[in-house]
């Protein structure tokens, strides 16, 4: 809800209302509130709603699961469905997954109304009315989600001790983060960027704790209303219309080491008691507009040397920071979280294997750097596998552990068979068996003839009956578990056809070179003694002539 606008009002005037015009703007925000709260009260049962019951049950939804009993876990993005918790002590865990609504009247992306000890982290919230609610709720968590597309991304109404930390609260048609009649709570490191309406809202409330939000490019920065008592320190405040905005009601609110830099006004406000320093030598805030100088030093700032301090008060209305600082304070540091890095057989990382320490939200890039015939399977974030894409970031919003799974590189897949020829007679058969190595088992076998596949021919051995005689052509196919394939080279198998009469041996006689020397020249020395023998009996015919 917001309060008439002060556009009309100028930087130093002072709004002269009458005692009527006051009760009656009071009894109206008053009715306002309630009518509120009374809508807030009823949770959104419409079809589309998911529920994680008191039971621990989940009803509604596919993509949450429980991890431990305690923990809920998005599974997948998550449209048009409302979540409506009614179970204390849980953690329920977005892991970067969108929690998309269909931005219906009063719709709640998570709803935590009357919840004790839950913790909501890593989700991304967008287009409701509500991104995350809390509602008569209390030490609740939170933290690391983006929230966006919505009337109001984070609320508190009537809550207290709850803490909302590290979350992007950003480009919401009215609210980033607003605290309605709660106390107590703790908001700190939040982007609270570019909201319409406002970046904090704190209304009603009192003894809240909001520090080191960086809150930016709003039209109203941080705006109070009948709201006391609150802590405003290490903000950076920029870029706003309005760096803070005070609304009726809005007395004894302390702020100091805020950064308010280059809004286009740095305080707006009705004229009410609020404190803008720490005293010294702890100081006041940053102004990006204060123009004194700072050569003296002390409580009273007539001491001679620097301090850091300016020495002449920035004057906000009968208001004033006594002890502007010289330079923009530095943010509180911020939490630590530590990265564990660990791999199996087959490789090592970059950084190297160990623990190592950050800031809160750095980003880490981790790169897998496998041995030799080893590759990266996959990365385990807590656990969960996060797929194999190399380099891998981590965004370290809590403590991690990240762990580089490495696998042998599978040699190319290859397959053979024996024989490769062979000849038979028709009846005959020939047994293949194959031979196969690399590639991913379990194998599959599937024989082929002439090049068809063998029906039931899906072993690694295969027995070949031909049933008439000719020459035929066998070759193995083999598929291993990821689809790869290998042929083995073809084998040539010649059937002959069984002789009429059965089958016959030729009989051939032995022989050796000697008696085979010896036939020979006795058969020479036949022929010589023919020859001799016939050329005496033709010389005697001539001598009886």
């Amino acid at each position: 809800m917001l309060f008439p606008r002060l556009n009309h009002i100028g930087v130093g005037e002072r709004i002269e209302l009458s005692r009527k015009t006051v009760s009656g703007t009071m009894l109206t925000l008053l009715l306002i509130s309630m009518l509120t709260l009374a809508f807030k009260i009823q949770p959104v049962k419409a079809s589309g709603t998911i529920y994680i019951r008191a039971d621990g049950s989940i009803e509604g939804t596919t993509s949450i699961q429980t991890t431990d009993n305690v923990t809920y876990v998005f599974t997948a993005n998550i449209n048009y469905d409302y979540i409506i918790v009614e179970r204390n002590n849980i953690i329920i865990d977005g892991k970067g997954y969108v929690l998309q609504g269909a931005d219906a009247y009063n719709s709640t992306g998570i709803d935590l109304s009357g919840r004790t000890n839950v913790t909501v982290k890593k989700a991304q919230v967008q287009n409701f009315i509500y991104g995350i609610l809390l509602h008569s709720s209390s030490d609740c968590s939170i933290f690391g989600n983006k929230v966006t597309i919505t009337n109001c991304g984070i609320e508190l109404g009537s809550s207290s001790n709850n803490t909302v930390s590290g979350n992007n609260v950003t480009a919401n048609r009215q609210f980033g983060i607003r605290l309605d009649f709660s106390s107590n709570n703790t908001i700190f490191g939040n982007n609270v960027i570019s909201n319409q309406d406002t970046g904090i809202n704190v209304e009603s409330s009192s003894g809240n704790t909001i520090f080191g939000n960086n809150v930016t490019a709003n039209n109203y920065g941080v705006y109070f209303c009948f709201s006391s008592w609150n802590n405003i320190t290490a903000n950076c405040v920029a870029n706003n219309q309005y760096g803070i905005l005070f609304d009726f009601g809005a007395s004894n609110n302390i702020f100091y080491h805020n950064n308010f830099m280059n809004n286009f006004r740095q305080v707006y406000w009705l004229i009410l008691a609020n404190a803008w320093d720490d005293g010294y030598p702890s100081g006041g805030n940053y102004w990006s507009d204060y123009v004194g100088v700072d050569v003296k030093s002390g409580p009273s700032q007539d001491l001679s040397g620097s301090d850091g301090i300016g020495d002449t008060s920035y004057i906000i209305d009968t208001n004033k920071d006594r002890y502007p600082l010289m330079k923009p304070y530095g943010a509180p540091p911020s939490p630590i979280y530590a990265l564990t890095i660990t791999a199996t057989v087959g490789g090592t990382t970059n950084p190297s294997l160990g623990t190592y320490s950050y800031t809160t939200n750095s980003t880490v890039q981790v790169t897998a750097i496998p041995e030799a015939d080893y590759l990266l399977d996959h990365w385990e974030l807590d656990s969960i596998n996060m797929g194999s894409a190399n380099p891998y970031t981590v965004t370290m919003d809590e403590n991690h552990t990240l762990k580089a799974v490495f696998s042998p590189v599978a040699q190319p897949l290859s397959a053979s068979i024996s024989p490769l020829s062979q000849s038979i007679n028709l009846g005959q058969s020939v047994t293949f068996t194959s031979t196969v190595s690399g590639g991913y088992t379990p194998y599959s076998y599937q024989w082929y003839l002439n090049g068809n596949p063998v029906s039931g021919a899906t072993s690694d051995t295969w027995t070949f009956t031909p049933i008439a005689s000719g020459i035929y052509y066998i070759r193995l196919i083999v598929t291993d578990a990821k689809a790869n394939t290998a042929q083995s080279d073809l084998a040539r198998i010649t059937v002959a056809t069984v002789p009429v009469g059965g089958y016959s041996t030729p009989i051939q006689g032995h022989t050796t070179d000697k008696p085979l020397t010896l036939y020979l020249a006795l058969v020479a020395m036949l022929t010589v003694s023919f020859t001799m023998r016939k050329r005496k009996t033709h010389g005697r015919k001539k001598e009886f002539r």
